[in-house]
């Protein structure tokens, strides 16, 4: 699959308005994966990927980091899309959007990895998913 009908594919099953919505999408996911990935590990799934998702697999360690959990996972798929509103000052200012922001980042999380696991075999996916946060493992067996 190369790059143009993997965005396609995380577009379509997303329901995102734009590629570019899409493309966030999947930079922020596939940048926080590569949190939980050693430098080997990222290597070896990057030879299943279009290059073009090569960049954002690139651990900035050389081994993953052991306090990356699913909180910090979702705060880069949450960065990739606007999930404010105005203030609602009958329930005393709190932002409504950004109640459902975790939620619509673990469904972004699902579409990238429900298209990202067909490139994959059986093998990189259990490796894949032995590295992910407990949390994340489950979406990610789930998409």
């Amino acid at each position: 699959m190369d790059y143009g009908r993997f965005l396609a594919e995380v577009q379509k099953q997303g329901c995102f308005a734009s590629d570019r919505e899409a493309a966030a999408t999947v930079s922020g996911v596939l940048m926080a994966v590569a949190e939980t990935l050693s430098q080997p590990q990222a290597r070896e799934l990057t030879r299943s990927l279009p290059p073009e998702l090569h960049v954002f697999l690139r651990p900035a360690h050389e081994e993953p980091d052991p306090y990356f959990d699913a909180q910090l996972f979702l705060g880069w798929v949450v960065s990739t899309f606007d999930a404010t509103g105005g203030r609602d000052k009958t329930a005393g200012g709190l932002d409504h959007y950004a109640h459902y922001s975790g939620d619509e980042a673990i469904r972004r999380c699902q579409c990238v990895f429900s298209v990202l696991k067909t490139l994959l075999d059986r093998q990189q996916q259990e490796t894949l998913s032995d590295c992910l946060p407990d949390e994340v493992k489950s979406w990610f067996r789930e998409a």
